[in-house]
């Protein structure tokens, strides 16, 4: 006979056939147990279910593996991605209308803003959007279009969009590279579009990056540094890119 646990697994694995991830919280209210039940169970699990930022995933397949996936990204620099996006959250305000870029970093923005506040988000990845679902006093405004699964985006390629018609008080960036002499940049170039159209139309822009994304360089350019009013990393960025923000206008924050 089959352990509770297993068939809880089962049913676990079951529900991430039909979705990408799902939240600890939701899933534990299917299954009827508590959180931390379903938390040791994952803690216990030899197979390929894993808990990342509150959600539960699958581990990327190595024969699916590209350039950059969502799955492999989210499991790195967990920590400074956390603390940057409570540093970025802090900048959102009640009845502000701000994007929240795709990438890894981005979602812990959402989770560090007030359930109680009320704003609009708007944004063009489904992991964003799956966390943004859990804000009560959020209005959600996804940019539609095709779907790539590689870094989960929706990429609208015709001529206006919904974005042509906002105004944004705040725009969140996440990059792959962040280099003084070849600019920002980015692993998809099905991300570019969007992220120079919101440079354009944000009051404040904010380029969320750790200390791993400097003084690299991918193939997708899509901003130079002095595009952005603030630059959010964490405490290892080093001396030379913190001597370069204090001497530009850009200001950096750690």
């Amino acid at each position: 006979m089959e352990s509770k646990r297993t068939v809880r697994l089962k049913s676990v694995a079951q529900t991430l056939q039909k979705q990408n991830a799902i939240h600890l919280r939701d899933m534990a209210e299917l299954l009827d147990v508590s959180e931390m039940t379903l938390r040791r169970d994952l803690d216990q699990h030899d197979g390929d279910l894993r808990l990342l930022g509150g959600y539960i995933t699958r581990i990327a397949d190595p024969a699916e593996t590209s350039d950059y996936r969502v799955n492999e990204q989210d499991s790195r620099q967990i920590e400074e991605k956390r603390r940057i996006g409570r540093l970025a959250a802090a900048f959102v305000r009640q009845g502000d209308t701000i994007f929240l870029d795709c990438g890894t970093t981005t979602p812990f923005v959402v989770d560090f803003i007030p359930d109680d506040l009320a704003f609009t988000a708007v944004c063009n990845s489904l992991n964003v959007l799956l966390r943004l679902q859990q804000k009560p006093n959020c209005t959600i405004i996804l940019c539609g279009g095709t779907f790539h699964r590689h870094n989960l985006v929706f990429e609208n390629r015709t001529e206006s969009s919904v974005l042509d018609g906002i105004r944004l008080a705040h725009a969140f960036i996440s990059a792959a590279g962040v280099s003084r002499q070849f600019g920002v940049t980015c692993f998809n170039l099905d991300e570019v579009d969007v992220k120079r159209k919101v440079l354009r139309q944000a009051q404040q822009c904010l380029l969320l990056a750790d200390h791993t994304k400097f003084d690299t360089v991918r193939a997708a350019y899509f901003a130079e540094l002095a595009d952005f009013h603030f630059v959010v990393s964490d405490k290892k960025i080093s001396r030379d890119y913190r001597d370069f923000f204090t001497a530009g206008e850009t200001r950096l924050l750690i």
